[in-house]
């Protein structure tokens, strides 16, 4: 399943830093980032993603099937570092974390940047 999440943020989520999925749990960031076999795992468990790409208006949940193929697109652009000028000029980069919802249930979020 793939849904656009911007209209289904809710104000007391979004004022602690957290956004809503379409199930209208609350998630937020949980450690550090995460690096591709981490997500590889995360993916293979049936965890949903979130692509994040800030500046274009994309914030997209997807599940089941459509995770695995967000991931499988985005995967060779995801990066633990700060990308390069010289990788941001020939693709979108993404940089991957893990998030939990309030009942401790995993999401990957992914932020992109070009």
């Amino acid at each position: 399943m793939r849904v656009d999440l911007l209209e289904c943020q809710r104000p007391e989520h979004r004022d602690r830093g957290m956004i809503t999925g379409p199930d209208g749990r609350g998630y937020a960031r949980h450690g550090t980032r995460t690096g591709r076999r981490a997500g590889d795992e995360l993916v293979a468990a049936g965890v949903p993603i979130v692509l994040d790409l800030y500046g274009h208006g994309q914030l997209e949940w997807f599940d089941a099937e459509d995770a695995r193929t967000a991931w499988t697109e985005a995967r060779p652009f995801v990066t633990t570092a700060e990308p390069t000028s010289r990788q941001l000029a020939k693709h979108v980069m993404w940089t991957a974390g893990t998030w939990l919802s309030e009942d401790e249930g995993p999401l990957l979020y992914l932020t992109g940047r070009c």
